[in-house]
């Protein structure tokens, strides 16, 4: 029981100046970034399909004012000193939906959005549930492999014209 302790007490020994340290050059960081001119610019482009891009930038020599001149139309989420939050909402598909997008539909006939080819583990949305009864054949095989979408209009068109199929439950 003593070694215990006494390995647990070296330990602790050992420790306290590596924490130290690492604490001490942390604010030495972030005393050199609140120095520092720039700020960080965070954007959040918010896809109609729900997926969210964030990208990071820092300026080294603009303030929150430039930022919000050069970014007028993004809603200000947070600000501060050394960093803005900027969100906008893209009427469009997101680049990753445009470039691997499918709608598809399960065996239980529930209208998908996936990214890849249909299968059980890569829906990302979920609309409802198609009369397959009602559907043309043709359509129904194209769901089950995956129809590709690429476009907005192309999405837009799809879904309203597989609404028409929907199976209503009572």
């Amino acid at each position: 029981m003593n070694k215990f302790i006494l390995l647990f007490v070296c330990l602790l020994a050992l420790l306290i100046p590596a924490q130290t340290e690492t604490l001490a050059a942390s604010h030495n960081i972030n005393h050199h970034r609140s120095t520092n001119k720039g700020i960080t610019v965070i954007l959040h482009k918010i896809y109609i399909n729900g997926e969210v891009i964030e990208e990071i930038y820092i300026n080294q020599h603009k303030t929150v004012a430039q930022v919000k001149k050069e970014f007028k139309g993004w809603k200000v989420i947070e600000e501060n000193d050394d960093q803005i939050v900027l969100m906008k909402k893209i009427n469009d598909l997101s680049p990753t939906l445009k470039s691997k997008g499918y709608f598809g539909i399960n065996s239980n006939g529930m209208l998908n959005l996936y990214i890849g080819m249909p299968s059980g583990d890569n829906i990302i949305e979920s609309f409802f549930q198609i009369d397959t009864n009602k559907l043309e054949v043709n359509k129904q095989k194209e769901l089950e492999k995956g129809i590709k979408i690429s476009t907005k209009n192309h999405y837009d068109y799809l879904l309203h014209y597989l609404k028409e199929y929907e199976r209503i439950v009572n």
